[in-house]
């Protein structure tokens, strides 16, 4: 070969691999505008979301129709009329549950076997009371009633299966979310006393053979109790407060959270423990007090109720609730909501073009920005769409909502392919969805703009070739 031919490969050569060359590059810097880093603030005004909110009274259809809870108070005489036949259908017919589960609503229960009312009456079955009939019927300020020997074994028989059937009953489904102890004492809230403040609780060890009854039978619902009774700190339950709005009550009920204390009964006293964390990995709910006007509490006393409500981290109040109809509370009702519940949100986003898999690798990392936690085992799922909105990849992440507590930040990975759908223009969705997929969770991200959807899916990132050229 002469010198000028091989020049002229040499040449040809050089030629090709600056070609090769400049096609990788090309290539490489190609694909690295796929990647990105995103960060995303937290929306504190998200507060349309399930399992968090107002609950009013489930049989009050005005009040029901914008909230996403409801409230299901059920007494015993109420639930099992006649010996062995419980009224599943009247209780779903006066609490509307039909149409409260079709729209997607869930409820908070409490079982309850005295009410104090304007008259001596039975909250227990009347079939009930003439088998033990060993209580008291009191007459005292709260009103009148008649309170159960609590400890009477048939009683505590009887009562074990008329949970029994009431567990079987929600344990069908995720309808019901929230579970209060309920049973004993007035309202179901753990107290009672006659005329002369006689208490009519039964003891400890009574009292702790009831709790784990509810943590026995009841496996879908979380369960709450009125205070942080030693068992129920251990068992990780949540607690409620029924007096929310009265300054010096709710002061006391924080002061148990906080640093323990005890509660009398008719024998060994209830131990109450220190609850670290409450409402962040255990619910707390409660309801406005009916000692205080709504008008007093949404108007003058706003400052203290806002407070209470932040301090002690609820994620519900109920079945007391202000008039969702009623102009004059509405400010002072959404400050309420807004120190209620969870905030979850994508904190970050991570797009990275992995060239060995040409694929795509995302990271999402989560924080929850509200007050209270999310205690539900639902499903987190990323979601790839094209420049049309059709969903080409979906992938379930592996992360659990239950251990984002307010302050940390949980992290997960997804593999993209890389097709030719999304070459050119994509879009990153991100859901949260009941088990059933029927019921979704908004992110609370502040955009800075409207929140975009494909269906019911929040799109949270859109690529464009054309844009990040």
């Amino acid at each position: 070969m002469d010198k000028h031919k091989s020049i002229a490969v040499q040449y040809a050569l050089i030629l090709v691999l600056g070609a090769a060359i400049a096609g990788l590059v090309s290539y490489i810097l190609f694909r690295s505008r796929l990647n990105a880093d995103v960060t995303f603030a937290p929306d504190h005004t998200v507060i349309d979301n399930p399992l968090m909110g107002f609950a009013p009274d489930a049989q009050n259809i005005a009040y029901c129709e914008k909230s996403r809870l409801v409230y299901v108070s059920l007494t015993w005489a109420e639930w099992e009329p006649r010996e062995g036949v419980f009224a599943v259908d009247a209780l779903e017919r006066a609490n509307h549950l039909a149409r409260w589960r079709a729209d997607g609503k869930h409820a908070v229960l409490r079982f309850i076997c005295d009410i104090p009312r304007g008259e001596d009456h039975l909250d227990i079955p009347r079939w009930l009371y003439e088998k033990t009939g060993n209580g008291t019927h009191y007459d005292t300020a709260l009103g009148k009633g008649y309170s159960p020997d609590y400890a009477d074994e048939t009683f505590r028989a009887y009562h074990e299966k008329a949970l029994a059937a009431l567990a079987e009953y929600c344990n069908r489904d995720d309808f019901v979310a929230f579970v209060q102890l309920g049973s004993l004492g007035h309202w179901g809230e753990w107290h009672a006393s006659d005329a002369g403040d006689r208490s009519l609780m039964p003891d400890e060890r009574v009292c702790a053979d009831y709790a784990a009854l509810y943590a026995g039978h009841f496996t879908n619902a979380k369960l709450l109790t009125r205070r942080n009774y030693d068992f129920a700190v251990d068992g990780g339950v949540g607690f409620f407060n029924d007096m929310v709005g009265d300054e010096a009550d709710t002061e006391e009920w924080l002061g148990w959270l906080q640093n323990g204390g005890s509660q009398r009964t008719s024998g060994e006293a209830l131990t109450l423990k220190p609850a670290g964390s409450w409402g962040r990995t255990a619910p707390v709910g409660g309801e406005f007090t009916s000692s205080t006007p709504m008008d007093v509490m949404l108007g003058s006393d706003i400052g203290q109720v806002l407070s209470s409500v932040s301090l002690s981290n609820m994620t519900f109040i109920g079945p007391m609730v202000p008039d969702p109809n009623a102009e004059e509370y509405a400010l002072a009702a959404q400050s309420v909501l807004r120190r209620m519940g969870y905030r979850i949100y994508v904190s970050r986003l991570r797009t990275q073009y992995d060239f060995a898999n040409q694929a795509i690798r995302l990271t999402l990392s989560f924080r929850n920005a509200g007050n209270a936690g999310f205690f539900f085992d639902w499903p987190v799922t990323v979601s790839i769409w094209d420049r049309n909105k059709k969903a080409v990849y979906t992938e379930i992440l592996p992360l659990d909502l239950r251990s984002l507590n307010t302050g940390d930040e949980i992290s997960a990975e997804a593999c993209v392919p890389v097709s030719d759908a999304i070459e050119d223009a994509f879009y990153v969705g991100v859901s949260i969805t009941s088990p059933d997929g029927t019921d979704h969770v908004r992110l609370a991200i502040d955009a800075g703009k409207k929140a975009e959807f494909a269906g019911d899916v929040q799109l949270i990132y859109h690529y464009d070739k054309t844009a990040a050229a």
